[in-house]
């Protein structure tokens, strides 16, 4: 009775064109629309009901790790509705739950709204790429894109995918996918970093590098001669090379510059925006090349001035988040309040 309930409150999230579901304990079931959160018309639900709502989608392991750390991250399908992550977690006690919808299907690089850049980035065979930005600003569905890009119109090849958990299953083309949860086939990012390595792959995507090691380990993929994806929660360029150096003791932080800036490719960072008209999202997006200038700041440490390379770089598919910004503004796609909120420097609006 539990999972069928679960089924209709998921089957409403996706008609309602909601990202997320939020179980919390002694309010509704709450959906997120268009970036605003819409408790939904029904009774509140306590700690045991969240419970019996989400235990029919556990395995044993995972039911294991929650009752021992107190979290766990986990992903399922329901047939005729979609696929859905979950992160499972305590809260004063109780239990919540907070679950995304996986888009159903995976979009062309082209539908995204993304510039044409991208697609000739995963033309790469070496380096490190990034794809940034906060929570629900569509890493996941951009990163997705890319390796299905690769899997298609790309070379032949092994993508090796090391996530928490697996979201969106690829079905082979051109290449051949391993796909890998930490928790399940592997104890941790790193260890499953470490084990690509030896698996003899063309492509390496990391869910999301969260620590200094995990940071460590996908460079010393990219310097052995493999591509690697990864995201990070950060909204530009400059702050993303700020937070990889950051990650580390100041005692490492010239080496960690000089293996960032021969192996990096490129930092996509990107927003999702309300439109103007009310009707969803619209991407904002910035895209940074390493071109040799750009490689020799970051050597050097002059991470500011990042910020010069992109207004310089347009012609060579480079731009800023401000620019793109400033052109969805100018296309009447957002408000100016949304722009001046979201842009480094609001002033370039005048």
């Amino acid at each position: 009775m539990a999972e069928t309930e679960l089924h209709g409150l998921l089957a409403d999230t996706i008609q309602r064109g909601a990202s997320d579901l939020h179980l919390i304990h002694g309010y509704p079931p709450i959906q997120r629309v268009a970036n605003e959160v819409v408790p939904m018309a029904r009774g509140a639900v306590d700690s045991d009901a969240i419970w019996a709502l989400v235990q029919p989608f556990l395995e044993t392991h995972h039911s294991d790790l929650f009752k021992k750390e107190y979290r766990v991250n986990v992903s399922f399908t329901i047939p005729n509705v979609g696929r859905f992550r979950m992160n499972l977690a305590r809260a004063q006690g109780t239990v919540s739950a907070s679950i995304r919808a996986i888009p159903s299907r995976i979009y062309p690089l082209s539908s995204l709204g993304l510039p044409p850049i991208v697609g000739t980035l995963t033309q790469k065979r070496k380096g490190i790429i990034f794809v940034t930005g906060s929570t629900g600003s569509g890493k996941s569905t951009t990163m997705a894109a890319m390796l299905d890009h690769i899997n298609r119109e790309g070379y032949p090849g092994k993508i090796v995918t090391i996530e928490d958990p697996i979201e969106t299953l690829f079905v082979p083309s051109k290449s051949f996918f391993l796909q890998r949860e930490v928790g399940v086939d592997s104890l941790s990012f790193e260890a499953g970093i470490e084990d690509a390595l030896r698996q003899d792959p063309d492509v390496i995507c990391i869910g999301e590098v969260r620590t200094a090691e995990s940071i460590r380990a996908a460079i010393t993929a990219a310097e052995t001669g493999h591509l690697v994806l990864t995201t990070l929660h950060t909204p530009d360029a400059a702050k993303t090379a700020q937070r990889i150096i950051s990650m580390f003791p100041g005692n490492e932080q010239e080496t960690i510059r000089d293996q960032l800036s021969n192996t990096l490719e490129a930092v996509i960072s990107q927003d999702l925006l309300p439109r103007a008209d009310k009707r969803g999202l619209v991407l904002g997006i910035e895209v940074l090349l390493a071109t040799p200038a750009a490689r020799q700041l970051i050597r050097k440490g002059d991470i500011q001035q990042l910020y010069d390379i992109l207004q310089t770089g347009t012609s060579i598919g480079m731009i800023s988040k401000d620019a793109s910004i400033k052109s969805l503004f100018q296309r009447q796609l957002i408000t100016r309040e949304v722009a001046m909120a979201t842009m480094r420097d609001p002033r370039l609006l005048s």
